[in-house]
């Protein structure tokens, strides 16, 4: 009665360390399962909120994957939107495993370079049918040349021709649990989920409909195993669990170290002036990211909230590397249009300030507290309720358009864009906006 022992991992996120850490660990289970084990990672692995990710563009990641010896991965959507088009092409070439996903291509329905729909992995003497899907995130993929097709269909395309093939199904699911839940509801052939996206994670799986789940949280912070028995051509039982890297050996990290000496190189080299960083009220480096952002896309109003200036900078050669610390996240600007009555009611809710202690997860967002809203070029006089625009006063049918933050977009802080008219500007990120602007302007 073979038993075939699949570890993963998945939202790594650029937490090396923890990823190091698995990498020495799934050494002892490689031994220990020699011909039996298969491991996996289900996308997100990359995060350019890392120096090193950044400065290799991901590809740092693949050769850490390599040597960790996984053998099949999918794409989360820092693989697939925090890339431009020609580097998502290029971050697999060195890859020494497969990578699938079979709900994204170009708008020729070629697939980016080393991703194919699914991969049949024999081990044990048994075939396992690996299919990847991604979130599907439309417009950020079509704004990078990419199309994202609905994951359901695909997987339910691929299940019908190749059920008959293999001996199990198992989908690396960058989806979010919630959506596992209608995979498992309305595709019951599957025999397996592995979840990621939502940093969900189960301690000994879950079974939905007959379907296992199985998920590991985030950051590398546990390594997922699930066991499949089989017992005479069929599945007779599926079991998941979790190791905590708590519990693992601990490993030198030298990758943060490496990555700061490869954006060492200057942006501005004539000793630029100190920038302070604020929360709680506006200042001359937020002042200036607002300018950037105007310059950049070309609107004259500016929504942003001053926690996206992660660190100040203290004057002199100013780095790459000071660059990314002071903004280290993957966000991208858009311009949003609508009429003078909903930028008023906008404005009302951004003025309460609900999450300016808060610390935020997500998004994007790689610092710490939100902080206030700033409005660049947006003024009001709370006695009168009173809104101006470049001191012209807003007028409640007249159409604006508002340049601010795609984050704002996801309906948490900002309800009100979540429905607008929205242009999404990519690939570039804040920070490579704000170096345009200082290079340009100092």
């Amino acid at each position: 009665m073979p038993t075939i022992h699949i570890f993963h991992t998945n939202d790594i996120h650029s937490n090396l360390n923890n990823f190091l850490q698995i990498k020495e660990f799934m050494k002892t289970k490689r031994e220990e399962y020699p011909n039996t084990s298969v491991f996996v990672d289900l996308g997100d692995h990359v995060d350019r909120s890392h120096p090193y990710t950044e400065a290799t563009l991901g590809q740092g990641n693949i050769e850490l994957m390599n040597e960790a010896r996984i053998d099949i991965a999918t794409i989360g959507n820092n693989e697939g939107i925090t890339l431009t088009h020609d580097d998502l092409n290029q971050l697999y070439d060195a890859a020494q495993f497969k990578v699938t996903c079979c709900n994204i291509h170009d708008e020729h329905g070629v697939k980016p370079n080393h991703i194919v729909d699914y991969v049949i992995h024999e081990v044990a003497g048994k075939k396992l049918l690996f299919i990847g899907v991604t979130a599907e995130f439309t417009v950020f993929y079509k704004a990078l040349g990419w199309t994202v097709d609905q994951a359901k269909s695909q997987l339910n395309r691929i299940i019908k021709s190749r059920r008959d093939e293999v001996d199990a199904i198992i989908v690396l699911s960058h989806l979010g649990k919630w959506i596992d839940d209608e995979l498992s509801e309305e595709l019951s052939s599957i025999d397996l989920i592995l979840g990621a996206h939502t940093h969900h994670r189960f301690e000994h799986g879950k079974y939905h409909n007959g379907v296992m789940q199985a998920a590991a949280g985030k950051h590398g912070q546990y390594l997922g195993e699930v066991k499949i028995h089989f017992d005479e051509g069929r599945i007779l039982d599926i079991e998941a669990l979790l190791y905590t890297t708590d519990d693992m050996a601990k490993v030198e990290d030298e990758y943060y170290i490496k990555g700061r000496q490869l954006l060492k190189n200057n942006i501005i080299s004539n000793n630029l002036n100190r920038y302070d960083r604020r929360i709680y009220s506006a200042n001359r480096l937020l002042y200036e990211l607002a300018e950037a952002v105007r310059i950049y896309t070309e609107t004259d109003t500016i929504i942003l909230n001053s926690g996206l200036i992660v660190r100040g900078f203290d004057g002199g050669d100013f780095t790459e590397y000071d660059l990314h610390k002071m903004l280290p996240h993957p966000i991208n600007t858009v311009d949003i249009e609508l009429k003078g009555h909903e930028l008023i009611e906008v404005l009302k809710h951004c003025l309460k300030n609900e999450y300016k202690n808060e610390q935020v997860k997500g998004f994007g967002f790689r610092g710490d507290l939100f902080g206030m809203y700033y409005f660049h070029n947006i003024g009001y006089m709370s006695s009168s309720e009173q809104y101006f625009i470049k001191g012209e006063l807003i007028e409640n049918d007249q159409t604006y358009h508002i340049a601010t933050i795609d984050m704002y977009t996801f309906g948490k802080f900002i309800p009100q864009f979540k429905s607008m008219n929205k242009v999404y500007y990519l690939p570039d990120f804040l920070r490579d906006i704000f170096r345009t602007y200082i290079q340009s302007s100092k």
